[in-house]
């Protein structure tokens, strides 16, 4: 009977796509994936950016351990010190360092495929890792003690990758890494983004996340000339606030972020953006809350991720004084969040009436769901001329709360 394994993933694109790496691994060697409980392998690819992420990693190994009794189970993934000490005997620690041979490690004399993906199973996107690691040490962020310094795969291997990819009938790429930002290879990331766009049938090319400082002009022209790249970006913000930047050692202030974003919008009146902002960081004060209202406001966000600040170990912010309570942070989030909300319908308002090209990805209830060039989310009603990896010309009739109703256009 051939043996059964099963992986949960918590936290970023860059362990989805490991996952993901790890399931290619495990089938070729002839296991089955299962969510059932009888898996003789379980590993589960932690996150420690927040407190929750922490919880999250711990509950998922007693969950897997409570329904899978007779499995081996190994843990990977950014781990903080404070989950490391919850963490029973018999599982066994994969350090990130070491987390691309950890197929390796539960089959040591096996040949073990390389750490690469063919499939993103039940997407239609693949995410493909291009860097990984972080050298920045921002002041809140145990990333670089858990990931360690930044390093970037070859050109060669990433190409490679996505023409594999490509040749399995995915459309969209979203390129991911810790800091895409450091991308340091044997050619640039610009030009690296130039030779994805050859690969003939990769339609659409996307950026997971990057820091404002890193948008440069050599990028901006091939975001705004290079017809597949995705005219979204997801810019890091973290905070509003120009005292706040500095604390967080962030290497920009505020005028960076929105000279990027106008230069954009300039260029192209149809780019939007996402960012991520934390609140409540220590010394975080209502004027510092109102500067953050006020970027979200100039930079018309069509989503914001909020997290609350969370003390991480071995971090200088976990030390600094005037740490804000939760209460504070509580209110705090749900003023950002509503104005965050009223904006980004604001901003979707301006895109209805207009025909855009959809690529569907998933059904959800009575709809394909798909997102346009410009990353907006799409729902159209089920029809037998849709299918899942369709690139489609939709007319957008009706904003909803987080998405935008739409009618597929009839052939002309």
């Amino acid at each position: 009977m051939k043996k059964k394994f099963n992986i949960f993933t918590i936290g970023c694109k860059a362990n989805q796509y490991e996952s993901q790496a790890y399931s290619d691994q495990l089938k070729t060697l002839g296991l089955i994936s299962t969510k059932d409980d009888n898996a003789d392998i379980c590993i589960v690819n932690a996150c420690s950016v927040t407190s929750s992420a922490d919880k999250k990693s711990i509950n998922a190994i007693k969950s897997l351990k409570k329904r899978n009794k007779h499995a081996k189970f190994y843990f990977t993934g950014c781990i903080s010190k404070d989950v490391k000490n919850k963490i029973d005997e018999d599982i066994i620690i994969i350090p990130n360092t070491q987390k691309e041979s950890l197929v390796s490690q539960i089959f040591p004399n096996r040949v073990i495929p390389k750490f690469k993906i063919k499939n993103f199973d039940n997407h239609t996107r693949a995410f493909v890792k291009i860097q990984d690691g972080c050298d920045s040490f921002c002041s809140y962020c145990i990333i670089p003690f858990t990931r360690g310094r930044s390093r970037s795969r070859t050109a060669e291997d990433i190409l490679y990758e996505i023409t594999k990819l490509s040749d399995n009938g995915y459309k969209e790429i979203v390129l991911t890494g810790i800091n895409l930002g450091d991308f340091s290879s044997d050619i640039s990331f610009v030009d690296l983004l130039k030779e994805i766009h050859e690969i003939e049938d990769i339609k659409r090319i996307k950026l997971s996340s990057i820091h404002p400082h890193d948008i440069t002009d050599e990028l901006i022209d091939v975001l705004i000339n290079f017809e597949k790249m995705s005219k979204y970006l997801h810019i890091s913000l973290q905070s509003g606030s120009n005292k706040i930047l500095k604390k967080m050692r962030r290497k920009y202030t505020t005028e960076i972020f929105i000279e990027k974003v106008k230069k954009l919008t300039s260029l192209n009146s149809d780019f939007t953006f996402m960012t991520d902002l934390i609140v409540g960081f220590p010394t975080e004060t209502l004027e510092d809350v109102e500067n953050t209202l006020n970027i979200i406001k100039q930079a018309e966000f069509t989503k914001v991720h909020f997290f609350p600040y969370s003390k991480r170990p071995d971090t200088a912010a976990a030390k600094f004084l005037d740490q804000v309570d939760k209460n504070s942070v509580d209110e705090r989030k749900k003023l950002l969040s509503q104005m965050a909300n009223e904006i980004a319908f604001k901003k979707r308002e301006k895109f209805i009436g207009r025909e855009m090209r959809v690529l569907f990805e998933s059904i959800k209830d009575d709809y394909f769901v798909g997102s346009t060039d410009n990353n907006l989310l799409v729902y159209v009603p089920k029809c037998s001329e849709i299918h899942s990896n369709d690139i489609k010309q939709v007319k957008l009739t009706k904003n909803m709360d987080g998405y935008i109703l739409g009618e597929l256009c009839k052939l002309k």
